[in-house]
C-alpha cells in the first residue's frame, strides 16, 4: 500500500486464497506439456507425489530411504569383526597354494 493509502485510509488489497500457490513458469511450463491446465497437472503431480509417499511408508521403508542408501540393519553395527574377517579370509586366500595370484602391478 502506498504512503498516499495509507494517509487517505485505503483498504489494503485482498490476498490470495489460502490455497493459492505460485509455480515457477519453467515448472508450469514442464506440468503443461501435456496440454492440461496448470490446475490439474498440479494437483496431478501431488497427488502422485503423496501416493507414492504412502507406499513407501506401506512397504516398511524407514525414513522413505532407497534401499541402495539403507545401512545394513542385520550386521548389528559390528563392523570391525566383519573387515577383521575379511582380511583374514584375504590373507588364507593368499597364502593357500592352490588360488591362482594376480602378477604384481608394474
Amino acid at each position: 500500500m502506498s504512503w498516499l493509502g495509507r494517509l487517505f485510509g485505503a483498504k489494503p488489497a485482498p490476498g490470495p486464497p489460502p490455497n493459492a500457490v505460485l509455480v515457477d513458469s519453467d515448472l508450469a511450463q514442464r506440468l503443461t506439456e501435456g496440454g492440461a491446465g496448470l490446475d490439474v497437472a498440479v494437483d496431478a503431480a501431488l497427488r502422485a507425489y503423496l501416493e507414492a509417499q504412502d507406499k513407501a511408508a506401506a512397504a516398511g521403508e524407514p525414513d522413505r530411504i532407497p534401499f541402495w542408501l539403507r545401512r545394513d540393519a542385520e550386521s548389528g553395527g559390528d563392523i570391525d569383526s566383519e573387515l577383521r574377517d575379511r582380511v583374514n579370509q584375504r590373507r588364507a586366500a593368499e597364502d593357500d597354494p592352490g588360488t591362482p595370484r594376480r602378477p604384481a602391478a608394474e
